[in-house]
């Protein structure tokens, strides 16, 4: 379809006023009474000024002020209706020659007050109840030879079939807007024109619109210059654009849903194409026009088209006729779509769907000159419904999409399946090339439905070049989603003429080019060139003459199929990592020096990635060729890898079968008889594996299921080095190491200090009572697996009889809390428990020689929360177990105080035994893979202490003593130790037992203390720890004991 061009004079319209010009009429006041420059002047014609200080108000139909003679009318001051239909604030009638000129206000609204009728909260009733109100309209029945300008200021409309510019009749001039529009009502607009316009249409205003049917910007004829669209352009027919809780949601009625109109609609021919405009970056502070557009980069504004509700943000095309849009400058503005600015459509409500920019699908043909450019942003959000960003339908016809740096994105939030598309090419659209070099992209929120970054239903794409991303997928905020839908980035299966799919490397040397989602090719011959960057999804080739190529260091990751047999692979530089077990047939394979080649095993279905080469396949001194398990090895096997019609193998570089599960031991070998390459492979013994003794007793229950969780089974596979290995590995073991037994008994040894406390200068034969609060903290530092922080706190109390004929008794209660910290385990991993524990005790001195001689036993309450976590795999299991135990104590002291004045010192032994009793226990919520059984376990210790204490005293003993203390001495640990832990999976397999690090050894005790004792009261302050070379314990606790 040819451009129709606008038919007008190219001759100075205003040449048609010479002689004729007069001194302008303003009104600077307020009048009631309807203008028009064919009577200005006393009657006779004159340009109409409205100063800033001036009114036209009338309070009946029709117009304002009129434009009916070779004239002007400029207005700004204020033009005004109010609850009056049939209201025009500017009329301008065809014939004429003369302009329009707005920088004030018009404002033609209603006083109509709408209200809440039914009661629920939000607004009931119809937008507007007036109708056919025009902020600026120009009509025939001729020609108009101006321009319409509103360089500023307002024009605010309510009303049904109401607009605040109309453009009825062709004119020769342009249609400029700034400032703002907003129109309020049914089938309205903000800016229409319905015949041609010879020169540009800029609407540089703030325009929106809000009504079922409402349209921000419409040209439904042809415009001779350029469609520039510079400012946050709206539309919408809901009555709330912001989605509110799903409460309030729910009570919308259906007069709040209403759909508007495209926020832009075109459907005319664009003679200089069309432009959502943005002033460039400024790179040149000499150039004022950067860009080229003939448009001063400081007066260009920002385009933002907005569509709220289903229709599109820009709607371009014709039921009844075909539409061109022409060039929209040169260089990088050679399109005739250029999207610099945003175009965003938002659904918003459920079931409303969104399209940002759609182009054709109307019944006529679309025409766009040197393609569609976007370095801007498109973009589609739905909820409940599909998206699509970029929509070319039936009847387009273009050279390209060029993505320059900006973005196309749709995207939807689901609970049920929906289509949602970045780019939708339509049977019948014809566009051959596609090139990306910003971000494309499809996303569901959900698990359902279809996400496709470019779908082409056509079969004309030739050509796509990707250097930064495309990407189709799913996002849920589930820990581990069961994802149906399908993520495609490239849907070609329509091409049956052939075309080529190119990655390169960005100009950016920070940006790794990238494609995720899958690729599908037709029955045409299909190239895929991966030169850069990398690809993740699954890459199906048709019937055709195909062809894979990876080189620059790019690599793929997916399945990879071919419905013909006609592929050939060639790997120069990168790698390629099939993820299906699967033969697949080539025609040819060359494996480069520095390609490399990772094939899958799954051996639960007795299938392996097998390459069938018809003819030769060529693997270069270097390459390297790897295998990666989808299900669970158990026996020693040989696995084909590729078969050929003529091998050639040289050298091969086997390093790569690193990325085989560290699981297994792998070796590649050449048949050459038979024109194989082989892979010999069986699971690793546990030394080979690295597993210290605790890790190898469990090593074959955990290989007997760890396969019984889908997401465990690929996460421990995923594994391929020994350190991943080992740190996934570990999480699947139980406690074993005695942290939490060992961290309770030094709780319980501080605790039974408090008994070795003396009398002091406690005064008097009557009961006293003592409470004493510790706090504890306890390291382990042996290996990975027995590594542990342990801490917590306690608090103690007793009451005590001092002369009872054998000495002191007393009775005494305690509560202890412990958390351990596995050092390598998950944060939200957890271990701890209480014990309430009661007991007696007696101590008695003679002279200097004081004994002391506690028992008590506790109840358990301790509780675990295992977590078995790998990131990168998705995989987080939180398995938890609740068990009891019962503890038993005995503390014996003997010290002697060896006064010398102020200073003393004082010699003392302790001995400690702390036993603890747990139930057995089985854990859940983990899954088969994860969930155990453990068997109870007691374990025991037996302690002794024997050290040294300097003390000096400062005070009258008559009144309070103040008493620093150092003591120093050894603790050396004995006894049975911690229980050997036996444990089986819940789901079934072998029982396995692991014992504990053997802690009996002595070290180092230093304590420092602050004594206060006075004849009521007396209290210490003291802390201090043990100290070897793989443990550490230390305390402090405050205790406190007075007359009662």
């Amino acid at each position: 379809m040819r451009l129709r061009h606008v038919l007008f004079a190219a001759a100075s319209p205003f040449c048609l006023l010479a002689g004729a010009a007069q001194a302008e009429t303003t009104i600077s006041t307020t009048v009631a009474t309807p203008v028009a420059t064919a009577t200005a002047a006393s009657g006779a014609r004159d340009d109409i000024k409205i100063t800033s200080a001036g009114t036209v108000q009338p309070t009946s139909a029709g117009a304002a002020v009129t434009l009916n003679s070779n004239n002007t009318v400029t207005n700004e001051g204020t033009i005004k209706f109010q609850n009056v239909n049939d209201a025009t604030g500017i009329l301008a009638l065809g014939g004429m020659t003369g302009g329009v000129r707005h920088a004030g206000t018009i404002t033609i609204d209603e006083s109509t007050e709408i209200k809440d009728a039914d009661g629920d909260g939000d607004m009931d009733g119809p937008f507007a109840t007036g109708a056919r109100r025009y902020g600026i309209r120009v009509t025939g029945p001729g020609n108009f030879h101006g321009d319409v300008v509103q360089s500023g200021g307002s024009i605010t409309i309510e009303g049904n079939d109401s607009a605040g510019i109309s453009v009825e009749t062709a004119i020769d001039g342009s249609v400029r807007t700034a400032g703002a529009i907003a129109v309020t009502g049914a089938n309205t607009y903000g800016v229409h024109t319905t015949s041609t316009v010879g020169g540009d249409v800029a609407i540089l205003s703030a325009t929106s619109v809000q009504g079922q049917g409402a349209v921000a910007v419409a040209t439904d004829d042809n415009i001779g210059g350029k469609l520039v669209l510079g400012n946050a352009i709206t539309a919408t027919g809901f009555r709330y654009t912001t989605r509110g809780a799903d409460a309030a949601v729910a009570k919308l009625d259906a007069d709040d849903l209403l759909i508007g109109g495209p926020a832009v609609r075109v459907r005319g021919d664009v003679f200089g194409g069309v432009v959502v405009d943005a002033p460039p970056a400024n790179l040149d502070p000499n150039n004022a026009d950067e860009d080229g557009d003939g448009v001063a980069d400081a007066s260009e504004t920002t385009g933002a088209i907005t569509s709220i509700g289903s229709a599109p943000a820009i709607l371009i095309g014709s039921e009844s006729r075909g539409v061109r849009l022409g060039f929209t400058g040169t260089g990088a503005n050679a399109y005739g779509l250029n999207i610099k600015g945003s175009a965003q459509a938002l659904g918003i409500y459920d079931g409303v769907s969104a399209t940002a920019v759609q182009l054709g699908g109307l019944g006529g043909n679309v025409t766009v000159d040197g393609g569609v450019r976007v370095s801007g942003a498109v973009s589609a959000t739905a909820v409940k419904a599909g998206a699509v960003g970029l929509h070319l339908g039936s009847g387009v016809s273009t050279p390209k999409i060029l993505v320059d740096g900006g973005s196309i994105k749709a995207a939807a939030t689901v609970s049920d399946a929906v289509d949602v598309r970045a780019v939708r090419i339509d049977a019948g659209a014809g566009v051959s090339y596609l090139g990306n070099s910003g971000d494309i992209s499809a996303v569901i929120t959900g698990t359902k439905g279809s996400a496709t970054a470019i779908l082409d239903s056509s079969g004309s794409l030739g050509l796509i070049e990707n250097v930064k991303t495309i990407l189709a997928g799913f996002s849920s905020s589930e820990t581990s989603p069961t994802i149906t839908g399908k993520a495609i980035a490239l849907d070609l299966r329509a091409n049956t003429a052939g075309v080529t799919v190119r990655q390169g490397a960005n100009a950016s040397t920070s940006v790794t080019p990238a494609i995720v989602g899958d690729v599908m090719f037709g029955s045409g011959a299909a190239r895929l060139e991966l030169l850069a960057g990398t690809l993740d999804g699954a890459v199906a080739f048709g019937s055709g003459a195909d062809a894979l190529v990876i080189d620059g260091g790019a690599k793929m990751t997916g399945a990879l199929t071919d419905a013909g047999g006609g592929l050939t692979v060639n790997i120069a530089k990168g790698r390629l990592t099939a993820t299906n077990a699967d033969t697949i047939n080539l025609t040819s394979l060359t494996l480069g020096s520095t390609g490399e080649l990772v094939l899958t095993a799954d051996p639960a279905a007795g299938k392996a990635t097998t390459l069938n080469v018809a003819g030769s396949a060529n693997l270069a001194t270097g390459s390297k060729v790897g295998l990666r398990f989808a299900s669970k090895l158990s026996e020693p096997t040989t696995i084909t890898l590729i078969k050929a019609g003529a091998l050639t193998a040289g050298t091969l570089d086997q390093s790569l079968l690193g990325s085989t599960p560290w699981l297994y031991k792998s070796e590649l070998r050449v048949d050459q008889a038979n024109n194989s390459l082989l892979a010999d492979v069986r699971r690793r013994t546990a030394s080979e594996a690295g597993l210290n003794a605790a890790e190898a007793a469990a090593y074959d229950a955990v290989f007997a299921n760890f396969d019984r969780d889908a997401t465990v089974r690929d996460a421990l596979l995923g594994k391929t080095d020994e350190t991943g290995f080992a740190g996934l590995y570990d999480q699947f073991l139980p406690d074993f190491t005695g942290s939490l037994f060992h961290t309770l008994a030094a709780a319980s040894d501080a605790t039974n200090r408090a008994i070795d406390e003396g009398d002091g200068q406690l005064n008097g034969d009557g009961l006293r009572v003592w409470t004493q609060e510790i706090a504890f903290l306890v390291k382990r530092d042996v290996d990975r697996t027995t590594n542990y922080d342990a801490d917590g706190f306690g608090l103690a109390g007793g009451i005590e009889a001092p002369y009872t004929g054998i000495g002191t008794l007393g009775l005494m209660t305690s509560f202890v809390n412990v958390n351990v910290d596995d050092a390598f385990a998950s944060a939200a991993e957890s271990l701890g428990g209480q014990v309430y524990s009661a007991g007696v005790y007696w101590r008695d001195t003679a002279g200097g020689l004081t004994a002391n001689l506690g028992l008590n036993g506790g109840y358990a309450t301790l509780k675990s929360t295992r977590v078995v976590s790998d990131p990168t795999a998705g995989l987080n299991k939180e398995t938890k177990s609740d068990w009891s135990g019962l503890t038993f104590a005995a503390h014996a002291g003997l010290s002697y105080l060896l006064d010398l004045g102020r200073i003393y010192l004082k010699p003392q032994a302790t001995a400690d035994y702390f036993m603890l009793k747990e139930d057995g226990r089985t854990e859940s919520g983990g899954g088969g893979a994860i969930d155990l059984s453990i068997d109870e376990r007691s374990s025991n210790q037996l302690s002794a202490f024997a050290g040294l204490t300097l003390g000096a005293r400062f005070g009258e003993e008559s009144a309070f003593v103040w008493i620093p203390e150092l003591t120093a001495g050894w603790r050396q640990a004995t006894g049975d130790g911690v229980d050997v832990t036996t444990a089986r999976f819940v789901a079934g397999g072998p029982a396995f037992s692991l014992a504990a690090p053997d802690l009996s050894g002595g070290g180092p005790v230093v304590r420092l203390a602050l004594r206060g004792q006075g004849q009521y009261f007396d209290f210490a302050l003291e802390g201090g720890g043990e100290y070897r070379e793989d443990y550490e314990a230390y305390d402090g606790r405050v205790v406190v004991r007075f007359l009662f």
